[in-house]
């Protein structure tokens, strides 16, 4: 029994320190990334253009910025957001909504 105790909290632990580590990795450590450059740029039919290419001639209010690069989101968000989900879907099948009566 003390061993069964033992591994599951080594793998609780693992589990956690895993989760911790993807979160910090994925929110703490964006940089920008210096081989992304985004252009904003309107052509002369004033249509707006967004492109990680250079606009072409004639191009008119060209904004240029270093652009992040993507990023999953973390896995500890992920499953929040499942979590949440199958909440809201197993208490809508449970209690049903409710009516309002006036």
């Amino acid at each position: 029994m003390r061993k069964v105790i033992i591994a599951v909290i080594v793998i609780t632990v693992c589990i956690g320190g895993y989760l911790g580590w993807d979160w910090y990795d994925k929110t703490k450590r964006q940089a920008l990334e210096p081989s992304i450059t985004l252009y904003y740029w309107t052509d002369a039919q004033g249509n707006k253009h967004y492109s990680d290419t250079p606009p072409p001639e004639g191009a008119q209010l060209i904004h240029k910025e270093k652009g992040y690069k993507y990023i999953k989101t973390p896995l500890i968000v992920t499953i929040k957001h499942k979590t949440a989900e199958i909440y809201k879907k197993t208490k809508n099948k449970l209690f049903g909504k409710k009516k309002n009566k006036k």
